[in-house]
């Protein structure tokens, strides 16, 4: 069985430049058992970069806020010298080391956990800016489907 055939793989931010605030793709979980949140970053110049993840009501960011329940992460600070992800503390958000490297930052989401009960059932990640225009990101999301089929269902819309 193939990636794709398994998971379904969402682009959350094209590569841009981090100078200003990434607000990524609101997508549906409803369907869905666990999101997979990568980002990956470029930084050319040493910046603090936070990550969070953020919760709505809907795909258009209604009453979007902060998750509430911390989530695994896992990180890599220098790609340049290997594949390792390094688990780091459950949390909302990471900020990434004040280093020139290309970084990759990895967050596990299970879709039982955001605020249900209260509508909450979409999510999306956000870069915050570096406010350096030769640093950039970009981030997917890789997707386990409650249910099996040839075609999984759109996340993108309610």
């Amino acid at each position: 069985m193939t990636l794709i055939e398994k998971y379904k793989v969402v682009q959350a931010v094209e590569p841009k430049t981090t100078n200003v605030a990434v607000t990524g793709a609101y997508i549906s979980l409803k369907n869905v058992i666990n999101a997979t949140v990568v980002v990956n970053l470029t930084q050319a110049v040493g910046h603090a970069t936070s990550i969070s993840i953020y919760e709505a009501k809907d795909v258009s960011g209604t009453d979007a806020k902060s998750i509430t329940n911390a989530v695994p992460i896992w990180a890599n600070e220098d790609v340049s010298l290997g594949d390792s992800l390094i688990r780091k503390e459950d949390g909302v958000s990471y900020t990434v080391a004040n280093t020139a490297k290309n970084k990759q930052v990895v967050f596990h989401i299970d879709s039982a956990k955001l605020d249900i009960n209260d509508g909450f059932t979409c999510i999306n990640v956000r870069i915050g800016a570096s406010t350096q225009v030769t640093n950039y990101g970009s981030a997917e999301y890789i997707l386990d489907s409650k249910y099996a089929g040839d075609v999984p269902s759109s996340v993108v819309i309610d």
